[in-house]
């Protein structure tokens, strides 16, 4: 069971598609404690909206980086990350062609740096082996990657904006998807193995989460 807040601040609860409803509710109201303190805690941390403007900090492998925005001439819009700023040159100072443009530089950013923190964290995983692995990239809302039948992993593009051990924990954990395809004990044991430190890494990504997914 994962929670969330949506754009109103109301909560969302995200849960696999085969629990009962009746069973979710229970679950809330036996856990009132814990969904109280989550709703306190998450909303006296909320984060402003993202505007876009000129000296504004964005998110990039766990670091700030300032904004810097030029060429109101330009005909083709760049980002570069360069500095220790991101310079975006853009002929529009509209939020949405800017917001998109930054996306566009994210998912970019996100395909390399996922591909090479794939091979590098499935090379400590022996159940790999050659197997071929498939990644893709989704801009999603409410999940950081999941692993299909198949053994096709999604990560989510927004997890470039967190710290590469960040990346790898949620990256190990779908590995341990190719060999246990549920969350029971075989698995734990195994995320155990390829990453001791999924519990801090886990309360880490879910108290940074809402910085990581603005928009």
């Amino acid at each position: 069971m994962h929670m969330e807040l949506d754009d109103n601040g109301e909560l969302v609860v995200v849960v696999p598609l085969h629990w009962p409803r009746a069973f979710v509710h229970k679950t809330l109201v036996n856990n009132l404690q814990k969904v109280e303190r989550f709703l306190t805690n998450t909303r006296n941390h909320a984060v402003k909206p993202l505007l876009y403007s000129r000296g504004e900090t964005h998110l990039y492998l766990g670091e700030h980086y300032p904004l810097v925005i030029s060429g109101a001439s330009a005909k083709k819009s760049s980002v570069t990350l360069m500095g220790g700023e991101i310079h975006m040159l853009a002929a529009s100072r509209d939020r949405e062609d800017l917001k998109r443009h930054l996306q566009n530089w994210y998912r970019k950013q996100a395909s390399s740096v996922f591909h090479g923190r794939l091979l590098e964290v499935s090379r400590s995983a022996p159940w790999v082996g050659k197997r071929q692995l498939s990644l893709k990239l989704r801009r999603m809302k409410r999940t950081w990657g999941n692993c299909s039948s198949r053994g096709v992993i999604k990560l989510n593009t927004h997890l470039v904006k967190a710290p590469v051990r960040l990346i790898d924990s949620v990256i190990a954990h779908e590995l341990c998807h190719l060999e246990e395809m549920n969350h029971g004990r075989a698995f734990y044991a195994l995320l155990e193995r390829l990453n001791p430190e999924w519990r801090k890494d886990r309360a880490e990504l879910r108290a940074n989460g809402p910085a990581y997914l603005l928009t």
